[in-house]
C-alpha cells in the first residue's frame, strides 16, 4: 500500500542562510521523523513514482518546479531557489534549468558532501551551498579545512542517502562533527573569508536589480582601466582568445563556465561584489540603443579595426603566419563576414597582398639557391670525370626531380641536360650501328674465304654478340638479304 502523507507537514522549519536544498530536506525529514527517501520522495515530489530516485540525483541545482515542496513544506519558492545555485545563474545570465546551471558550473563543484566538522556542532546543524565550491578550502568562521570524508569509516559523502539525518554517516553512522580540525594558514584563511563573501553574494537573491550579461563589458571596463590587453589575459589565464574575447561580451555565450570568469575577476584584483557594482554608461554597457544604423555600422567597424590591428600584432610576436586566414582565426571570425566593412577589407586585402609578395620573394630566394647547388652539383660530376645527367646531379643534391620541377629555372637546366642525354644516346647507338655493319660485312667475307656457309649465327659469333641484336636493326638484316651466299636460316629443330 501507498504510505499516508498530508498535503503540508506537521513540521515545516524554514531554510537557514545559505542552506543547501539537498541538506534542507534532510533536515526537514529529519523533523517530521520520516526516515527514508522511500516515505519521503511522494510528499515532496507525489508526481514521481521511482521511489526515491528523484531525490537520489539530486545536487542542489534548481528543480523544474517548487511547486510541490512549496506546499509540503509551507516555504516560499522564493526561499527554496536560495537554496540551489538560482540566484548564482540569475546574475550570469545563464539558462536557469537544471542542465544549464550544471554545465555553467562544471568543474566548479564537489562531487560529494564537504562540511566544516565545528559549524555542525552548533544546536541547529545544517550544510550550506558555499561548501560545495571547490574554490573555499576552509571555513571562514572557525578557519579549519573542509572535510570530504566521514572521520570513521574514511568513506565520500553523498548529498542524500536512504538515511535523512544531518551530521551523520549514511553508511557507518558516525556523527561528522567528530571529524579532526585542521586549522588553516594566514594567506589561506584570509582567501577562504574572501571567497565566502564572494559566494554568499552571488548565491543570496541580489538587493536591487541586476541586468542580465552585467558582467562581460564591467569585465571589459576593468581591463581597460588596468590598461591590460586581451593577449595579456590570454597568455595569463592560459586560456583560448575567444573565451576571452566571449568573456566580454554582453550576452554570454555557451561553454563558458563559472571557474573562467572567477580566474578574470581575480586577476583584475576586483571582488565580485565590486564587479557587479560598477556603474558603466549605455555605450559601456554596450547596449547601443542611442546609435543610428550607420553609427553602429562605423562602431563595429572601429572596433573591428582595434582588433585586427591587436590580431597582427599578437600573430607578429609569435612569429605565425600572417594572412587573411591566420586573422579571420585570431578574431574567430569568417573572412567573408570581415569583408563587409570597407576598412577591414581593405587591411585584409593589403595583409594578402604583402602575404603574396613574400612568398614570391620566398620562392626566389629558394629558387636561386636552387640554381646554385645545381651548378655546383654539375661542376663537381665534371670535375670528377663521371657522366653528367638529370639523374646524377638529382643525387648529388639529395632532391627530387619532381620536386625541382616547380621552379622554371631549376626546370629548364634538368630539361637541358635531359636533352643532352638523349642526343648522346643516339649518337652511341649510331655508331653502335655503324661498327655492327662493318664487322658483319668483314665477318662475311671472312666466311667466304674460308669456303663456309654465310650464316648469321655464324657471324654473330664471330663477333660475340646475339643473333636476335643483329635482327633488330633492318639495316644488318639488308646486308644478309643482298648476300648471294646466304641461304637462309635453317629451320629450328624441334625438340
Amino acid at each position: 500500500m501507498p504510505p499516508d502523507y498530508f498535503d503540508v507537514l506537521p513540521l515545516h522549519p524554514q531554510p537557514e542562510l545559505l542552506e543547501s536544498l539537498t541538506g534542507y530536506l534532510m533536515r526537514l525529514a529529519e523533523a517530521n521523523a520520516i526516515p527514508t527517501l522511500f516515505r519521503f520522495q511522494p510528499i515532496i515530489f507525489p508526481g514521481d513514482r521511482q521511489h526515491g530516485d528523484t531525490m537520489r540525483i539530486l545536487k542542489d541545482v534548481p528543480l523544474s518546479s517548487f511547486a510541490s515542496l512549496s506546499k509540503a513544506s509551507f516555504c516560499s519558492e522564493t526561499s527554496l531557489q536560495a537554496t540551489t545555485f538560482y540566484y548564482l545563474a540569475q546574475k550570469f545570465g545563464r539558462p536557469l534549468n537544471p542542465q544549464g546551471i550544471s554545465r555553467f558550473l562544471e568543474g566548479s563543484l564537489a562531487e560529494s558532501l564537504r562540511y566544516c566538522p565545528l559549524c555542525l556542532q552548533t544546536g541547529a546543524p545544517h550544510y550550506i551551498l558555499p561548501w560545495r565550491f571547490l574554490i573555499l578550502t576552509g571555513c571562514p568562521r572557525h578557519g579549519c579545512r573542509l572535510l570530504d570524508r566521514c572521520p570513521a569509516c574514511g568513506n565520500t559523502l553523498p548529498f542524500l542517502t536512504n538515511i535523512l539525518k544531518v551530521n551523520v554517516c549514511p553508511r557507518c553512522r558516525a556523527t561528522l562533527s567528530t571529524g579532526q580540525v585542521d586549522l588553516l594558514p594566514d594567506p589561506e584563511y584570509r582567501l577562504a573569508q574572501v571567497r565566502y563573501r564572494d559566494l554568499t553574494f552571488l548565491l543570496l537573491p541580489p538587493h536591487q536589480a541586476i541586468e542580465p550579461g552585467a558582467v562581460g563589458p564591467r569585465l571589459a571596463y576593468w581591463r581597460k582601466a588596468r590598461q591590460l590587453t586581451v593577449d595579456a589575459i590570454v597568455d595569463q589565464l592560459a586560456e583560448p582568445r575567444r573565451t576571452i574575447q566571449t568573456l566580454e561580451l554582453r550576452i554570454s555565450k555557451r561553454g563558458l563556465k563559472f571557474a573562467h570568469y572567477l580566474a578574470y575577476v581575480d586577476y583584475l584584483g576586483l571582488t565580485v561584489e565590486e564587479l557587479f557594482s560598477t556603474s558603466l554608461t549605455p555605450k559601456e554597457e554596450g547596449y547601443g540603443q542611442y546609435l543610428s544604423p550607420d553609427e553602429k555600422f562605423q562602431q563595429r567597424e572601429s572596433d573591428l579595426m582595434e582588433q585586427l590591428h591587436q590580431a597582427v600584432v599578437y600573430i607578429r610576436e609569435r612569429r605565425l603566419r600572417l594572412s587573411q586566414v591566420g586573422v579571420s582565426t585570431a578574431l574567430h571570425l569568417t573572412v567573408s563576414s570581415l569583408c563587409h566593412y570597407p576598412r577591414v577589407r581593405e587591411s585584409l586585402t593589403q595583409i594578402s597582398q604583402a602575404r603574396q609578395q613574400q612568398a614570391l620573394l620566398h620562392k626566389q630566394q629558394v629558387e636561386q639557391a636552387l640554381v646554385d647547388q645545381f651548378t655546383q652539383a654539375m661542376a663537381s660530376l665534371q670535375a670528377e670525370g663521371k657522366l653528367v645527367t638529370q639523374i646524377a646531379v638529382c643525387r648529388r643534391m639529395h632532391r627530387n626531380s619532381k620536386g625541382l620541377g616547380h621552379y622554371p629555372r631549376v626546370k629548364a637546366m634538368m630539361d637541358t641536360l635531359a636533352k643532352a642525354y638523349r642526343q648522346r644516346l643516339l649518337q652511341q647507338r649510331e655508331q653502335g650501328l655503324q661498327t655492327m655493319i662493318t664487322g658483319v660485312q668483314c665477318s662475311i667475307e671472312a666466311l667466304k674465304k674460308q669456303g663456309e656457309p654465310v650464316t648469321k649465327l655464324a657471324v654473330a659469333r664471330m663477333l660475340g654478340i646475339s643473333r636476335g641484336n643483329m635482327n633488330f636493326h633492318p639495316e644488318v638484316c639488308l646486308i644478309f638479304t643482298q648476300c648471294p651466299e646466304w641461304t637462309g636460316e635453317p629451320p629450328k629443330k624441334r625438340r
